[in-house]
């Protein structure tokens, strides 16, 4: 989907986007009039490049991490990693760990 104008850009992430969703959005930044405020983003078009896998199933979480989904278990530290075409990656033993065995995955999977 791709969205040009403001109200439909506001529309498309409050009502129809969800979390996790893979999204692009092309603007302009402008400088603060006022030293030490955050600078401006101006949203000409938001564009959703890729919808994200089911959230939740029976006390499993799935999140999507880039190009990964991440299976949480409540039961569990371990966390089953996939890529987001199905690839399996590996099991991280703790979440913490979960960068850890992404980056292994690339190093040696790279195209």
């Amino acid at each position: 989907m791709h969205h040009r104008s403001p109200r439909a850009a506001a529309e498309l992430v409050l009502h129809q986007a969800k979390l996790g969703d893979l999204l692009r959005v092309t603007g302009t930044i402008t400088e603060p009039n006022t030293p030490g405020t955050p600078p401006h983003l101006r949203v000409h078009t938001v564009d959703i490049l890729d919808v994200a896998p089911l959230t939740t199933v029976s006390g499993t979480v799935l999140e999507r991490y880039g190009n990964y989904v991440l299976v949480f278990d409540a039961d569990g530290d371990e966390v089953p990693v996939f890529t987001t075409a199905g690839r399996w990656v590996g099991e991280a033993t703790t979440p913490e760990s979960i960068g850890h065995l992404i980056r292994a995955f690339e190093n040696t999977n790279q195209s």
